[in-house]
């Protein structure tokens, strides 16, 4: 009589022959190019292709090896808390098809002279005092030319800031060479400027200033010793191509940036985009997932928008690979999530607050654990 186990040994095997050719055979570029970061580590020479090809990867492949990836680069339940202060608010005259700041939309928002030394203090220290380890600062200006006096106490601010143990993070509108060296030496600790979207589509969000313009600031940030911090903005009315080279972008750029911003559009009225459609959570996934992949020292911020996901959607942000957030309850002039949710978020979901560092040096050993932890979970 035959038994169970011999009627049933070939079928089995039979499918574990078949299931190991079907995987092999349908790798997504996520998980082929997860495993070449992990292996070979952080690269500058990707293809828009390739970029591509990650991005439209399965979703829930992509979200796993994102993940895969966070996990070889950086402790997976840290996350960065970081506090956005607007010290000068309003009035700008760029055009920029999002932003309440501009001077030529009628959004209610009221322009401001630069805040007081002793405001920004005490938002700093509030800041410190909710978690936040980076305080950041927004004034709404094309840029710094012929505004020595309010650039000198902005250098003051960021000095007095840096001794309270914060890092110091500042988005003025663009930089001159010598402006970017004068931050370094008051202690800055990394520069905000966001190319947006990809060149393709910037011309149809603004006129004002010009992508090369953005890419030439990156450029004295980078070359001054400060962090760079550079991202985009998704909802504007691009195509899935534009996000694409968004990350290409900023993923072939001499170094990665030191931070990456994904920004969900919140739409203002009174602005052009005010009828924009809301990004989805999956939208969001996809950006982060392969930012993570193809930028994986970076710390990818979910940014604006946030306040608009539950807790259980920002988990699967923190899963592909988000590791750094704003706190407070406001973004400049648009709403962000309280103090108190994100307390319970972070207890709920087990997540650490990150440390504060200013010397950007890794930790070897740690990184070399990772990785090797990494590469077993993938197989």
């Amino acid at each position: 009589m035959l038994s169970i186990r011999s009627i049933f040994r070939p079928h089995i095997r039979l499918n574990s022959i078949t299931l190991s050719s079907l995987s092999y055979s349908s790798s997504s570029a996520a998980a082929i190019q997860a495993e070449k970061t992990i292996k070979g580590g952080p690269r500058n020479d990707w293809t828009r292709e390739e970029i591509k090809d990650v991005y439209d990867s399965p979703l829930l492949d992509l979200l796993f090896h994102g993940a895969q990836v966070h996990r070889y680069a950086h402790n997976f339940r840290e996350v960065q808390q970081c506090t956005l202060l607007s010290i000068k608010t309003g009035g700008c005259s760029e055009d920029c098809s999002y932003c309440p700041q501009s001077s030529r939309y009628d959004t209610g928002v009221k322009a401001q002279r630069l805040m007081t030394k002793e405001t920004v203090m005490e938002a700093a220290k509030r800041a410190k005092e909710a978690g936040s380890t980076r305080f950041c600062m927004g004034a709404a200006w094309r840029d710094t030319i012929g505004r020595k006096t309010n650039f000198n106490q902005i250098l003051d601010y960021v000095k007095d800031i840096r001794d309270l143990g914060m890092e110091v993070c500042c988005t003025l509108g663009m930089l001159e060479k010598q402006q970017a060296t004068e931050l370094k030496k008051a202690g800055l600790t990394a520069y905000n400027h966001n190319l947006d979207t990809s060149r393709e589509y910037y011309p149809n969000i603004i006129t004002t200033r010009s992508y090369d313009e953005r890419l030439e600031t990156l450029q004295h940030v980078r070359e001054a010793g400060i962090n760079v911090c550079s991202g985009g903005i998704i909802g504007l009315g691009e195509a899935e191509e534009d996000r694409v080279g968004l990350l290409h972008t900023l993923a072939t750029l001499p170094t990665h940036p030191e931070s990456v911003p994904i920004n969900a559009l919140v739409s203002v009225k009174g602005t052009p985009l005010q009828e924009q459609k809301p990004v989805e959570i999956w939208e969001m996934i996809r950006m982060i997932g392969t930012a993570r992949i193809v930028m994986p020292k970076a710390m990818v911020r979910l940014s604006a928008g946030r306040v608009r996901f539950s807790m259980s959607e920002q988990a699967l942000c923190f899963l592909a690979g988000a590791n750094s957030i704003f706190t407070g309850e406001k973004l400049l002039t648009t709403p962000n999530n309280d103090y108190d949710a994100d307390q319970l978020m972070f207890k709920v979901l087990g997540l650490i607050p990150k440390a504060p560092s200013f010397s950007g040096e890794e930790d070897k050993a740690c990184e070399a654990e990772q990785r090797q932890e990494a590469v077993s979970s993938s197989g």
